[in-house]
């Protein structure tokens, strides 16, 4: 063991930058795991500064002034910023319904399936079956409502927060105005020998930065397709169901499987096995095949070079451990941590 150990050092940390390194990220880590609730605003202010300045830089690519590129980018950022809360009062006010109305839901799916089993002889000689019905109808109104006060939780928390209202737009101001100046912040704390964080840092951002950018086209695209379909098919609750789809495609494999059963749950509420109830989930499988096979290969292509196993892993991992915003973010962790796993120099040890 202390021979692994030694050799362990030996092969990943032979030089004096990786442990700077190493400290430096830990130290981060253990400063946003304390303090990064009391930090919400000044960190998603960062996420937005870092999206909208791709935003910035491609305008001025296209030979625009700073001050005509920064004025574009600022008024795009506002108008992304005061729909995001016109929209979220809206759906706030959806998922309170859908909450109330959670328990007649499993009631009439239950009683679909009591009705399908009776007319199916087949099915009601199979105690399995039935049983495995019964836990399922149990346990299925808990789960949805856990997952649907925790979502209305953030919504409210950040709908209701004056001071994301005003900090946010603020600080998003001027972490893009005055960039190289909080850059130069940034640099004055970091060692002076950093090629091994320079390294980290751009490779993360080659692929985090795609990531999404691919994503949040996605998820709107997504979002206002399937509001527009259902809406047109006069779907109970068409604005939760499509942000919750939306919400969806920021969770690989998973989150298409999870959305699944509220889909069909609404579905089967609304109109039990009706023609209409068909013609509905026909067009969320359409809006799902579409997604899969075209829109994401086409706004993403190969941004993230993470295998499908390490991101199930990674969405079980975060998720078990933050919730919902934990799987939101199992990718951008993973993708954070390949960075420094493919960045970090090796030195062939002999064994």
């Amino acid at each position: 063991m202390l021979n692994y150990l030694k050799n362990f050092f030996q092969r990943y940390f032979f030089e004096e930058e990786q442990y700077a390194a190493l400290f430096i990220i830990l130290t981060f880590l253990v400063f946003l795991y304390f303090f990064g609730g009391i930090l919400a605003p000044v960190l998603i202010s960062i996420l937005f500064a870092y999206m909208f300045n791709g935003i910035l830089v491609n305008i001025e690519k296209r030979g625009f002034t700073r001050l005509i590129s920064l004025s574009i980018t600022l008024l795009v950022f506002f108008l992304t910023y005061l729909a995001i809360f016109l929209i979220l009062p809206l759906i706030s006010r959806q998922i309170v319904l859908l909450i109330a109305e959670i328990p007649q839901i499993v009631d009439s799916v239950n009683l679909f399936l009591k009705d399908l089993i009776a007319s199916n002889p087949e099915l009601s000689s199979s105690n399995e079956l039935n049983q495995a019905f019964s836990n399922a109808l149990s346990f299925l109104p808990n789960l949805i409502e856990g997952v649907l006060r925790q979502l209305n939780s953030g919504f409210s928390a950040v709908m209701n927060a004056l001071l994301y209202l005003i900090i946010v737009p603020i600080l998003v101001f001027f972490f893009l105005k005055d960039k190289e100046v909080f850059l130069g912040y940034l640099s004055s704390l970091l060692p002076r020998k950093r090629e091994l964080l320079s390294k980290i840092w751009i490779d993360l951002d080659e692929q985090l930065y795609g990531y999404l950018r691919g994503k949040g086209l996605e998820m709107v695209i997504v979002t206002a397709i399937t509001w527009a379909v259902f809406y047109i098919q006069d779907v109970n609750y068409a604005f939760i169901l499509a942000s919750l789809i939306g919400l969806s495609v920021l969770i690989p494999f998973v989150g298409a499987i999870l959305v699944t059963i509220p889909v069909l749950l609404i579905g089967l509420f609304q109109w039990g096995l009706e023609t209409e109830f068909y013609i509905y989930f026909l067009s969320y499988l359409v809006i799902q095949a579409l997604d899969g096979y075209v829109l994401m290969p086409l706004l993403l292509g190969r941004e993230v070079n993470l295998h499908p196993a390490v991101i199930m892993v990674a969405v079980l991992i975060f998720g078990g451990i933050w919730g919902f915003w934990g799987l939101l973010l199992a990718v951008p962790i993973a993708t954070f941590i390949r960075a420094i796993y493919t960045s970090w120099p090796k030195k062939e040890v002999e064994i």
